[in-house]
């Protein structure tokens, strides 16, 4: 058994008056100058920038957090942009854009359902907090407060036992669907056909938006970022309703988590090289993929997907693994041989004669690399998972004749399988 700090936070919509938007801009020029002190100066500590700017943050009137606090974000992002650095030397110079600000644990508290921060020395402000505010940072270690133009967000945290688990459930993660299979033989397909339409449609929309008020901005601004909004809110429900469902139906069977650890792709899918251009006869960098595919891949939210399963998981308990995502769904579960590709999706395997869906492939050989280790035998029926750790070793003149031979671990019948849909 394992412990480890989940963290989460919840939202608390606000109107910001005219004093504390001039916080959140007073709180950005702060970041920057922070920032400015330490590329100049080449600091690389905390200490250090605090001791350079402690006295002219002050100046602006705020209360003392309010520097700190500043001091330690202007921190973070010089700690970024180093190690961004290290690995290419054309990166622009860092610099705050957005309007928050943010206070550490110290300098807020929640009482009489309200949450209470200062602004100046004795001049407090209170945010009426929601139900559901009050409900989940009961019992729970309230962290850091970051106030926006439009919410302020409170983080906390409680310390979680992770226990080993007592089986396994593998998920692929695709563009239209994420796909899960547990290992005593249960499917799940939650659909993502709804993201993947209003993927396009935000595109064209945009575009005819774009070509509407090219010659007003300010209209062109306003309607994008309305657009854009309502867009970013939809998939943000969708995600949290799909990671949500996985990480309960972990919870109820005690099962741990294995998914692709999708690492790479987005370099992978921008990737450039040198060719002749044919229009202009130059040697140039050109793009390996096409536009619509390189779009429909970077606006694919994986990372945001995999980002909630893990923490959703964590705070539930339940043990995440990544593997490693290559060759999983053009591998034959059984016999290891590649796997050739058919019309909706379906694969089969020359060897062995396994045929099944691409996603549910995927899922098995992810449970390969689990403890539970589902694996078929060639002698045994199709329904039937082997432990490969019980495993008798065979010599290499015989991996293509004598069939393997394990234990039994359990019943997985994927050729009559029934895809169930989550509520």
């Amino acid at each position: 058994m394992e412990t480890f700090k989940a963290v989460k936070s919840v939202g608390i919509p606000c109107q910001p008056s005219e004093m504390l938007l001039r916080l959140l801009r007073d709180f950005r020029d702060m970041v920057n100058y922070c920032l400015e002190v330490g590329l100049r100066e080449g600091i690389t500590g905390r200490f250090k920038l605090t001791k350079l700017v402690y006295g002219r943050l002050q100046r602006y009137g705020y209360h003392s957090w309010y520097a700190l606090s500043a001091i330690e974000v202007a921190t973070a992002i010089l700690k970024n942009y180093r190690k961004a650095r290290r690995k290419n030397h054309n990166v622009k110079l860092p610099k705050a854009r957005k309007l928050l600000a943010k206070l550490g644990n110290q300098a807020f508290k929640v009482e009489n359902g309200e949450l209470v921060f200062p602004l100046k020395p004795r001049q407090p402000i209170r945010i009426p907090l929601h139900k559901r505010a009050l409900h989940v940072l009961r019992n729970v270690k309230l962290g850091s407060i970051t106030i926006t133009p439009t919410a302020i967000y409170i983080a906390y945290s409680r310390m979680i036992e992770v226990k080993e688990p007592e089986g396994w459930v593998a998920i692929d993660v695709n563009e239209d669907n994420v796909t899960a299979v547990s290992s005593d033989g249960e499917v799940r397909r939650h659909d993502f056909s709804k993201l993947k339409k209003a993927s396009y449609g935000y595109f064209w929309r945009k575009r005819k938006i774009q070509q509407k008020y090219v010659g007003d901005r300010r209209i062109l601004k306003k309607a994008l970022a309305k657009l854009s909004r309502n867009y970013h809110n939809l998939v943000k429900s969708e995600l949290h309703k799909v990671s949500a469902s996985l990480a309960k139906w972990c919870k109820e069977k005690s099962y741990g988590l294995i998914h692709e650890d999708l690492k790479g792709l987005r370099k992978s899918v921008n990737e450039r090289v040198k060719k002749l251009n044919k229009f202009n006869g130059k040697i140039q960098e050109v793009s390996v993929r096409n536009k619509e595919l390189k779009r429909r891949l970077n606006n694919w939210c994986f990372r945001r997907i995999l980002h909630m399963i893990n923490y959703k998981c964590l705070w539930f308990g339940v043990k995440v693994k990544p593997e490693e995502a290559k060759g999983t769904s053009s591998t034959c579960p059984r016999c290891g041989f590649k796997l050739k590709e058919y019309l909706n999706r379906q694969v089969e395997c020359i060897y062995c004669r396994y045929r099944e869906d691409r996603d549910i492939t995927a899922c098995l050989n992810l449970l390969k690399a689990s403890d539970v280790r589902v694996w078929f035998a060639l002698e045994r029926p199709s329904n039937v998972a082997m432990n490969p750790a019980l495993t008798s070793p065979i010599s290499d003149e015989d991996k293509l004749g004598e069939p393997k031979r394990g234990s039994l671990v359990g019943m997985l019948d994927f050729y009559n399988i029934q895809f169930t849909t989550p509520n």
